[in-house]
């Protein structure tokens, strides 16, 4: 085993340990807000902000981890955040969609809180066959995605595409 790979393989290690133990301070302490979330000791970095939430990657770690709004749509996140769990969990009955939706590690839908892995956003994602796709959806799996766009559509390693939000 050269030295390169033996870096790889311990790196991985600790990104997964790393990734156990967020998982297990989130379940147990339960956040509601980031200043909750680094009281717990998890050092979290700015994502992405939507309508309805506010997304933050778990530093060290392969996770996302989404809070509602804490202005006018506090509400409407909390919401936004049920109705995409809802939508996966139908959408994870149909066996060819499987790989096309994000693993959800934790969700508490009365603080609207959710976990998922984190998607880099990618240089290709096809902008004229979402609303082929969100279509095709309604008709086979009798989900309706009504915000399918390119910023919601994220790809992983090997072109597979991930649908990252299926609120509303």
């Amino acid at each position: 085993m050269t030295r390169d790979e033996k870096y790889r393989k311990t790196q991985k290690r600790n990104r997964a340990y790393r990734t156990r133990r967020a998982l297990r301070l989130i379940r147990k302490g339960q956040p509601k807000n980031l200043l909750e979330t680094h009281e717990l000791g998890l050092h979290c970095v700015h994502a992405g902000t939507g309508v309805f939430r506010v997304a933050y990657r778990i530093h060290g770690t392969g996770l996302l981890i989404k809070f509602p709004s804490t202005v006018e749509y506090a509400k409407e996140g909390k919401n936004h955040t049920r109705m995409e769990v809802k939508k996966i969990r139908a959408l994870l009955q149909s066996p060819i969609m499987r790989k096309h939706l994000p693993p959800v590690y934790y969700f508490n839908g009365r603080d609207g809180v959710m976990v998922t892995k984190y998607y880099p956003k990618s240089k290709w994602v096809p902008s004229a066959t979402n609303q082929l796709v969100a279509e095709m959806i309604k008709e086979y799996c009798g989900v309706i995605l009504g915000d399918l766009s390119p910023d919601n559509v994220r790809t992983e390693p090997g072109n597979n595409l991930v649908i990252i939000d299926l609120g509303y």
